[in-house]
């Protein structure tokens, strides 16, 4: 069986060139054609926002939905208005063109898989 790829932890690219909040990269360095899977590390009072962009604001994707999965630590995750705070292991699915933002608001860094796939 050779129809599969591997990538190792400290082989996958990371995004944020060295940022105390690394965004790693594991779809596309993979060759998947349709799903990203990247995961994010965000030290205590981080947000996860584009480069530049208002953490207040978050950001939203036309054509994306996206899943935020706590590996480890707390989240709280703003999606339009409500704002929901999501534990190892809790997820939430996010429709395309909800506006969201994440912020670790914990004491802890908090480790977040982002998988997401072109909304059907």
């Amino acid at each position: 069986m050779s129809d599969y790829t591997v990538l190792r932890a400290q082989d996958a690219p990371e995004y944020t060139g060295g940022s105390p909040n690394p965004f790693f990269g594991y779809g596309r360095p993979m060759g998947a054609e349709q799903l990203a899977f990247n995961v994010r590390v965000l030290a205590p009072g981080a947000s996860h926002v584009a480069p530049g962009e208002d953490p207040t604001r978050g950001h939203s994707h036309n054509t994306i939905e996206e899943i935020y999965f706590v590996i480890d630590g707390t989240l709280d995750v703003k999606l339009g208005d409500d704002v929901v705070t999501l534990h190892k292991r809790d997820a939430v699915l996010i429709p395309a063109d909800t506006p969201r933002s994440a912020r670790n608001t914990s004491s802890l860094p908090v480790a977040v898989s982002k998988p997401s796939v072109p909304a059907m």
